[in-house]
C-alpha cells in the first residue's frame, strides 16, 4: 500500500468521516447511550434512515446517475434526498406503530430535521452535507462527556477543511453545513417527551 501523504489525506478523511458512516454508527450505538433503547429498535431505524438511503446511492452510482459517491454534484442531490426521506418516513411509520422507544424516535427526527434543513439549502446553493452531519453527530454525541464539546469542534474542523482542500466545497459551504449541523445537534439536547 502506498503511504498515505497530505494530498491524500482529505479524502481519506472525506470516506472516513462520511455522513452515511456518521449517522450509522450514532443510530446503530444509540443503546449504549439509551440503555432503555433495544438493539432491534436501533437495527431497524439504521435500516430505514442510513442504509435504504445507501444503498439507493450504490445503485445510482452503478447505473451513472450520480457523478460520485459523495454526490458533490447539487443537481444530483435531490433523488436521493428524496429516497431518503420516504425511507426515513417510512421507517417512523414502523417505528411508531410498534411503539418505539422515545429517544429512538428523537434520533430519527433529528436527522430528518438535517436533511430537511440542508435539502431546503440544496434547492438554491451548494452546502456541504458532510460537515452538516460531523456538526450534528459529534456534537449530538459528544455534548454531555467531559471536553465533548472541544472535541466535536475539533472533528468538524479536521471534516471542514478536508471537504476544502479537495475542492468540493468552499468555506461557506463548511460553515454554513456545521451552522446547520450545530443547529440541530442543539435541538437533541431538548428533553424528549413522552
Amino acid at each position: 500500500m502506498p503511504p498515505l501523504t497530505t494530498s491524500r489525506l482529505p479524502g481519506l478523511i472525506s470516506h472516513v468521516l462520511a455522513p452515511t458512516i456518521l449517522a450509522t454508527v450514532l443510530l446503530a450505538l444509540t443503546p449504549l447511550r439509551f440503555p432503555e433503547v433495544p438493539w432491534g429498535q436501533a437495527l431497524l431505524a439504521t435500516t430505514f434512515t442510513t442504509l435504504i438511503p445507501w444503498a439507493a446511492l450504490i445503485w445510482a452510482r452503478g447505473r451513472g446517475t450520480v457523478s460520485d459517491v459523495h454526490v458533490t454534484r447539487r443537481e444530483q442531490r435531490w433523488p436521493l434526498l428524496l429516497v431518503a426521506l420516504a425511507s426515513i418516513l417510512a421507517g417512523l411509520v414502523l417505528m411508531l406503530v410498534m411503539r418505539a422507544e422515545p429517544v429512538m424516535i428523537r434520533e430519527v427526527l433529528l436527522i430528518l430535521a438535517g436533511l430537511l434543513a440542508t435539502g431546503a439549502v440544496t434547492l438554491v446553493w451548494k452546502i456541504s452535507i458532510h460537515v452538516a452531519v460531523a456538526a450534528f453527530v459529534f456534537l449530538h454525541a459528544f455534548a454531555d462527556q467531559p471536553y465533548g464539546p472541544y472535541l466535536a469542534v475539533a472533528m468538524v474542523a479536521v471534516v471542514s477543511w478536508a471537504r476544502v482542500q479537495l475542492s468540493h466545497h468552499t468555506s461557506s459551504q463548511v460553515f454554513a453545513g456545521a451552522l446547520v449541523g450545530a443547529l440541530v445537534g442543539m435541538l437533541g439536547l431538548l428533553p424528549v417527551v413522552r
